[in-house]
């Protein structure tokens, strides 16, 4: 049985001296509100996050004791998100689950990826969107201008009355979506404006009037995540979205204008207190719109005053990665780097090679991974994956060789 760690038998270090931004730094992020407004202290923080790890992990006494000592000597770590939500009841229920993860990816093929984005952004998690053609082809084409129309004043419903979950009521060509106090209450508002853009029951203009007054207050507590809400940036999010939908009526969604759409509720998210920007954009190596998507970000009006683009401001809310799946070649990376050089912009991606990392149980030598990376590169790497291991089902391959998306760090 795992010892409780009430009976533990390290003692928490205390933050160094030549770390003086650790204390405010640890109360400003990582240590939760408890009653009557006391914040944790680091042992309280341990114990929580610990226990939570050692009963997850189903971890022997010996192996609780290496982690335990770990990280009260502030030797090792568990990842930021988990110091905040570990151990919570929050954390508990499955709809939170996502929560515990520092990063995510989701192929943007359909608007219910959009909106699980803003939900994984609201538990805090990092977000991760493959936009290359195979997957935002899928999205259907954008058929109707909305014009939308922000009614009601936040927090101005009785807290007993407010709806915790958003409805959507259409009459004619008139739609009011009634925001719901809630994650999921943004998420819905948020992916029902998309919707409606596609949505083949309408013809012509859509009215959408979209009422804020169950929102909570800025300030008011977020129950069980913690910390407190600020939706000062969410009255403006839909008609941000919508002037980006409106301009591509006829058509389909390009990659950046992806992007825009998810950067405006990244913009909402970073401003309601929820985290910082975390985001991370894969664009195919030969989408120069998507590539160029943030040059000149910066602009000089008529009396020289340098401002940003107000237009493309929100892209700063990701990083974009071209993702090659041919190796790169020398000029190519020379590119890059020089572009990074310069602007902080133009990482690059060789799928091959995070590929076979991240099926490094496959690919058991060096000499597997370099006839892997060879059939890869000929368009062939699911036939060499079949042929060597045709023990695999289909749908796990596919998944396999969408893995780039998981490891997109492999620049």
């Amino acid at each position: 049985m795992v010892r409780e760690l009430e009976r533990k038998r390290f003692t928490s270090a205390k933050f160094p001296e030549t770390a003086p931004a650790a204390n405010p730094v640890f109360f400003r992020t990582y240590s939760r509100r408890k009653e009557a407004g006391v914040r944790e202290t680091w042992d309280q923080v341990c114990d929580r996050t610990l226990q939570a790890l050692i009963t997850l992990g189903k971890l022997l006494p010996h192996e609780a004791d290496i982690l335990e000592r770990m990280q009260r000597n502030l030797k090792a770590l568990p990842s930021g998100r988990w110091l905040w939500v570990g151990g919570t009841d929050w954390l508990k229920e499955q709809k939170n689950f996502s929560g515990a993860y520092n990063c995510t990816s989701t192929n943007l093929q359909d608007w219910s990826a959009f909106g699980l984005m803003v939900d994984l952004a609201m538990m805090g998690c990092g977000t991760g969107a493959v936009l290359e053609p195979q997957y935002i082809n899928q999205l259907p084409p954008i058929r109707n201008r909305l014009q939308v129309q922000v009614r009601g004043e936040i927090g101005s419903t009785p807290v007993d009355e407010r709806r915790e979950e958003t409805e959507v009521k259409i009459e004619g060509n008139i739609v009011t979506i009634y925001v719901g106090d809630s994650r999921q209450g943004w998420v819905k508002s948020y992916q029902s404006l998309l919707e409606l853009s596609t949505d083949e029951r309408f013809c012509g203009d859509v009215q959408v009037i979209v009422d804020i007054s169950d929102v909570r207050q800025a300030g008011k507590p977020l129950n069980g995540f913690g910390g407190v809400a600020n939706p000062v940036k969410l009255p403006g999010l839909y008609e941000r979205c919508a002037s980006i939908l409106n301009k591509a009526v006829g058509r389909q969604l390009n990659s950046v204008e992806c992007c825009l759409l998810i950067d405006e509720a990244a913009v909402t998210i970073v401003a309601g207190n929820i985290r910082r920007s975390a985001g991370m954009r894969q664009g195919f190596c030969e989408d120069h719109l998507f590539a160029d998507a943030k040059n000149n970000l910066w602009q000089q009006d008529e009396n020289g005053n340098w401002r940003i683009d107000p237009e493309r401001d929100a892209l700063r809310m990701a990083n974009h990665t071209r993702v090659f799946h041919q190796k790169p070649t020398l000029q190519e990376c020379l590119d890059a780097v020089r572009k990074q050089y310069y602007s902080g912009e133009g990482a690059i991606q060789w799928a091959g090679e995070a590929i076979a990392r991240a099926n490094c149980d496959l690919l058991r030598n060096h000499e597997q991974k370099v006839d892997f990376l060879k059939a890869y590169t000929q368009g062939k790497g699911k036939d060499w994956l079949q042929q060597h291991h045709p023990e695999i089902p289909e749908s796990e391959l596919d998944h396999r060789l969408a893995r780039y998306g998981l490891n997109p760090c492999g620049k």
